[in-house]
């Protein structure tokens, strides 16, 4: 349920006060499939529209996909390192800012606490991430992300392919999830169609 609860923690108003801020800067236009990269770490990206999603650079895992405004490289600037980067799903549109330019305009427009509360946001997120994965059952894994594809399909109108998604964020076997869908299929707890999710009755606590 990683993407609805980044929707549903993500702080509004520290997000839109540092991005206004950004306003003077220009807008760059990006295609499907191209890499914003991180690991240059005196550079910061700012999301302004468009769907990116978060690939962990060991091993290409789907960590999250941001189709809100946001930033990505702020943890680089500080480590010196980059684990992940993002991969352009959709048109979108970003600003790329200098470090020294990015932490003079936070100085300058006090935006210091609404910038603590997005990397405590950010935090979060993958602490989350790492309660719904690690050290969970196959089963209890599938189960999370087929409610969180539910509230996507329900609420974004989005058509997600159920065995595609769940693959992309984790590293589940694709064997391991068309063996319990099938078995949650035949138990009339969900009703997947051609690999769309069409229906869930209910979901058992365990498997």
């Amino acid at each position: 349920m990683l993407n609805v609860y980044c929707k549903n923690s993500r702080p509004e108003k520290a997000i839109d006060a540092i991005i206004a801020a950004t306003a003077d800067y220009p807008d760059k236009t990006l295609k499907k499939w191209q890499k914003i990269i991180t690991a240059d770490s005196e550079y910061v990206h700012v999301l302004i529209s468009g769907e990116v999603e978060i690939r962990r650079r060991s091993d290409e895992l789907s960590m999250f996909t941001m189709r809100k405004a946001g930033f990505l490289g702020i943890s680089a600037i500080y480590n010196r390192a980059s684990h992940m980067y993002g991969l352009v799903r959709d048109t979108t549109i970003i600003r790329t800012i200098k470090r020294d330019e990015f932490e003079r305009i936070l100085s300058e427009k006090n935006l210091w606490s609404e910038f603590s509360q997005l990397l405590i946001w950010y935090i979060d997120v993958l602490s989350k991430r790492d309660d719904i994965l690690v050290a969970r059952s196959a089963y209890s894994v599938v189960r999370e992300f087929l409610i969180e594809i539910n509230e996507l399909i329900v609420h974004q109108n989005r058509d997600i392919n159920v065995y595609d998604y769940i693959q992309e964020y984790t590293s589940l076997a694709r064997s391991t999830i068309i063996k319990i869908l099938s078995d949650l299929k035949k138990g009339h707890y969900i009703v997947v169609e051609k690999g769309k999710l069409i229906n869930i009755t209910s979901l058992p606590e365990r498997y």
